[in-house]
């Protein structure tokens, strides 16, 4: 079969569409998948490793240089906090190829899966683009397929979340169309252009690698909030 990535006949592998790490915190210590804290009952369990045969081997371990950068600093170096008082962090360091990388890739692999979950993950001209971005380790400039993220929090204590995973949400910002992600305690914004208005979105990644992210209340964020309502339950504690 063809490789997605490559486009060589190879034989392909069961391949995440969201990396493996981005479920990391929803493991407990033996690790066993769990439901996610404080919506027992009220959100549906979360499917395991989401997988496709999407990439050959190479493929793979050409993606995983981007998961791996992202797991090590995100979740091993607790880049996000366990609270967040205030209503903005700054997070800086970062390795700004490899970091966006890793996001355009999920973008890229959740608009070829054929997984319903994915069904409204839709690139159009953007799929060629991002497959050759990606296959030849270019981020391409901040205003390209842009990344910009919100740290999702629980309401009154702002503890992050930092175990809930849920399907993209296609979005419109300021007439750019793209992609809302949750994983890893945040929602994580993709826009689909190759020529953002950088004035009109100050926060996404730029090249000095620093990533600047607001507090985000779950119960202001209406995807999950749609997914409450339509298993008629409150907000828990």
């Amino acid at each position: 079969m063809k490789c997605k990535l490559c486009h060589l006949d190879k034989k392909l592998c069961r391949s995440h569409i969201i990396p493996e790490s981005a479920y990391g915190s929803l493991y407990d210590d033996k690790h066993r998948f769990l439901q996610v804290p404080n919506f027992q009952n009220k959100l549906p369990k979360l499917q395991k490793g989401l997988r496709e045969d999407l990439l050959c081997e190479d493929c793979e371990q050409h993606l995983n240089k981007y998961e791996s950068y992202f797991a090590d600093i995100w979740f091993r170096n607790q880049l996000i906090p366990t609270h967040l008082p205030g209503e903005y962090s700054e997070i800086s360091g970062l390795d700004y190829k490899r970091f966006k990388l890793f996001h355009m890739s999920i973008l890229w692999r959740a608009g070829i899966a054929s997984r319903e979950e994915f069904d409204n993950v839709k690139l159009d001209d953007h799929e060629e683009r991002l497959r050759q971005l990606i296959l030849t380790d270019d981020p391409g400039d901040p205003n390209q397929y842009s990344v910009f993220g919100d740290i999702l929090v629980f309401p009154k204590n702002y503890k992050v979340i930092h175990s809930l995973l849920m399907p993209p949400e296609e979005m419109e910002l300021d007439s750019v169309r793209g992609f809302h992600f949750i994983f890893g305690g945040c929602v994580w914004h993709y826009l689909l252009s190759n020529n953002v208005d950088l004035n009109k979105f100050p926060f996404i990644l730029k090249n000095d690698g620093i990533l600047h992210m607001l507090r985000r209340e779950v119960d202001q964020y209406e995807p999950v909030m749609d997914l409450m309502r339509e298993r008629k339950h409150g907000w828990g504690n």
